[in-house]
């Protein structure tokens, strides 16, 4: 088995950063045939359980996967610098587009691109939802009803989204727990001298911020850390907390340019919930794109470090496994809530009608990347640009 370095790690996962698209599966089933087959740095069985650790804490999937990776190889700064090399050419790449958007948005042309885009964003959000479902799912008629009570409560009562996902994974947890009360159940002592002084030097950081930053992006710093903290599933389900809070909630970004954001953490390679560096840039600039990108993944990174000695008990644990299925029951409502939410200010007319409903048979019929059809519909939109001025 091939030595493995800090060096290494890093580079290595930068290239991943620089190099895969596709979203959080894509990148995992990539580095699953990269170090298992090839590089044969980890066995098949050493994938798979932290793939499984992966789904325990909340925030991006394929973040959490890549830090299990780097701490069990090289502990702390080997998780650092996995979580830095995957993150960083994503970042660079949209506050690019964040600078060029907030400075030549209204270039027609481009307007037209994003107009065609908007559209396929909905879509890609759909297949999302819909290929969480497919392995949560399953027979259990719970969680349906748990999918169902999500959607109508974030689209109908506007409830907060993370307030859905906690709800649901305590319904489940009740259900589970009477429906299995015979079970032994492992109680794990997660409230640790360690846990106690992370905690502690966490918030001692955070009030060292508040005296150093202004108000607003101090309160965009918190909104992030809470979001990072409290969210499970798909990174849309983050994307679709960010909206109510920063769009419905706060009103600091218009719905329009809240969905070319997400077109950018589309086209970019790495973990999709780098929309975040786009809502941190147009809401308080450069300051506020590095701190949003950060206090979205920081969360995780701390979590993952806290959980990894316990790791092995926590993911069979039965209070945990019940908790996850409630909660992604509910995130599943959570992202196609956030799609029908957007589809306003995408779909509009009989042109962006036909490019989602295009979109969506393709991505779900075939094997088609959604990178290649957001650059595809792109070019199209500019084509009737030209055809039709």
């Amino acid at each position: 088995m091939e030595s493995i370095t800090l060096t290494k790690i890093f580079f290595y996962f930068l290239r991943i950063g620089v190099s895969v698209f596709g979203g959080p599966l894509a990148i995992i089933n990539y580095i699953r045939n990269d170090i298992v087959n090839n590089k044969k740095w980890i066995t098949q069985e050493e994938f798979e359980n932290y793939f499984g650790y992966s789904q325990i804490a909340p925030g991006p999937l394929a973040f959490q996967m890549v830090i299990y990776f780097g701490y069990f190889k090289k502990g702390f700064f080997g998780a650092f610098f996995a979580g830095l090399g995957l993150i960083l050419p994503s970042f660079l790449l949209v506050l690019l587009f964040s600078i060029f958007y907030k400075e030549y948005h209204n270039i027609s042309y481009f307007q037209s691109a994003l107009y065609s885009i908007s559209p396929v964003i909905i879509a890609i959000i759909i297949q999302s939802g819909y290929n969480l479902s497919r392995s949560i799912f399953k027979k259990e008629i719970l969680l349906y009803v748990i999918f169902i009570i999500a959607v109508f409560l974030t689209v109908y009562l506007r409830v907060n989204i993370i307030l859905v996902i906690l709800s649901g994974a305590f319904i489940s947890l009740i259900y589970y727990f009477f429906k299995e009360k015979s079970i032994k159940v492992n109680k794990i002592n997660l409230i640790t001298p360690s846990f106690i002084i992370t905690l502690i030097s966490f918030y001692s950081v955070i009030i060292n911020i508040k005296n150093i930053v202004s108000e607003k992006l101090f309160e965009m710093a918190l909104i992030f850390l809470k979001v990072g903290s409290l969210t499970y599933g798909s990174g849309y389900v983050i994307v679709g907390v960010l909206k109510q809070e920063f769009v419905d909630n706060l009103k600091w970004i218009p719905a329009k340019d809240f969905l070319d954001g997400i077109a950018f953490g589309q086209i970019t390679p790495g973990p999709v919930v780098i929309t975040s560096t786009f809502i941190g840039y147009m809401t308080t600039g450069f300051a506020g794109a590095v701190i949003a990108t950060l206090c979205i993944f920081l969360p995780t990174f701390i979590f993952v470090l806290l959980l990894s000695r316990y790791i092995k008990k926590i993911k069979d644990n039965f209070y945990m496994k019940s908790l996850i299925k409630g909660a992604n029951a509910a995130s599943i409502g959570a992202i196609v809530s956030t799609a029908y939410l957007l589809s306003a200010d995408a779909i509009f007319d009989l042109i962006t009608l036909s490019f989602f409903l295009i979109s969506i048979i393709v991505l779900i019929f075939t094997k088609f990347k959604p990178i290649y059809l957001i650059i595809l519909s792109a070019v199209l939109g500019i084509f009737l640009k030209i055809i039709f001025p």
